[in-house]
């Protein structure tokens, strides 16, 4: 036979193999979602955090930016000048958590000392700093303040935030910081920290997802998931992992004590932020732009939009209708969701 009628048939057969070959991910290519307005920011924006009015930024060198997408007012400060007159200049804001029903927010500052400043927002006109969370609070990777939907006492606000290997759980009156309620030490350094009414779960890099007892702090199982666990959303039965060069992983954790890893995405990029909205979740992947999926079966997650326009992203957040991306070169990108598109997510 001809060499050339070989090279033929050989190229013939590698493209009916590469045809045939399964996707490992599923994709079915849906606008979701359209570009909105781009709010450009000063320094990199790193972490957002809403309430019923505003987008909160975490800036890093560049302080925090308080964003009104409604009347496209942006505040920026490097900087705040309490109501005594003490000037706090913010150094590295890696961090930002609101909870506007009581109007407090929470910035992880990075310089001299870590700590989490604790600013009430009532005034807007007039942020003041009213407290600090320090000690144990060097180098946090994750921190979450959440409305307590039926307090018991006086604490109307609970936070969860890891510390190197430590996670640290407590609880707020929004008036007066008391410290932790409890501490627990991970066995790696932990990324990500979530919980619900009675698990802590926290993404534990390479060794993947750790669940422990809420009650007594005590590990009860782990889950190895393909690349590094950085980021965890616990939504009813699942766990949502961002895992940096293993995109996105989902793991069933109706049996807390035996996690069942079930599904996942193998983003481009760098996996590094992870939320969720009905059936619908949005990864921010680095120089892999932000993903859209339907995860509505949670085992074979669909992509269904890819916002390549954003170019470098380091988060992505649902609000809403609406999808905030944080991205490194084009500032705060807001995307509105198609609601005639979403209807079924």
């Amino acid at each position: 036979m001809p060499r050339s009628l070989i090279l033929v048939s050989a190229l013939i057969l590698i493209m009916f193999l590469v045809g045939c070959a399964k996707r490992n991910t599923a994709y079915n290519d849906e606008v979701l979602v359209t570009l909105d307005t781009i709010f450009p920011v000063v320094g990199n924006p790193l972490d957002l955090s809403f309430d019923a009015n505003n987008i909160y930024v975490a800036l890093d060198q560049g302080g925090i930016s308080i964003i009104n997408p409604t009347t496209s007012e942006n505040r920026w400060y490097t900087k705040l000048i309490s109501r005594d007159g003490t000037t706090t200049n913010f150094m590295n804001i890696r961090k930002i958590a609101v909870v506007g029903e009581f109007n407090r927010l929470f910035l992880n500052e990075v310089g001299s000392t870590d700590l989490i400043h604790i600013v009430d927002i009532s005034e807007m006109d007039s942020l003041d700093i009213m407290d600090s969370i320090t000690g144990a609070s060097q180098d946090i990777q994750d921190m979450k303040f959440l409305k307590i939907l039926n307090p018991t006492g006086a604490d109307v606000i609970e936070l969860i935030y890891s510390s190197g290997r430590n996670v640290h759980y407590g609880r707020y009156n929004a008036n007066l910081w008391m410290g932790s309620t409890f501490s627990f030490l991970s066995p790696v350094p932990a990324s990500g920290v979530d919980l619900n009414d009675t698990h802590i779960f926290v993404a534990g890099q390479q060794r993947g997802l750790f669940i422990y007892n809420r009650s007594n702090q005590q590990l009860i199982s782990e889950v190895v998931v393909p690349g590094q666990a950085l980021k965890v959303k616990v939504v009813g039965n699942y766990a949502y992992i961002a895992s940096r060069e293993g995109g996105l992983n989902i793991v069933n954790i109706a049996n807390p004590a035996a996690p069942v890893r079930v599904g996942g995405f193998n983003t481009t990029g760098y996996a590094t932020s992870i939320d969720v909205s009905g059936d619908l979740a949005v990864v921010s992947s680095g120089s892999g732009s932000v993903y859209l999926f339907d995860i509505s079966d949670p085992s074979n997650p669909v992509m269904k939009q890819r916002l390549i326009a954003a170019g470098y992203t380091n988060n992505a957040k649902f609000n809403g209708s609406k999808v905030i991306v944080a991205s490194r070169d084009m500032g705060i990108m807001v995307y509105n969701l198609d609601a005639e598109r979403t209807a079924n997510y």
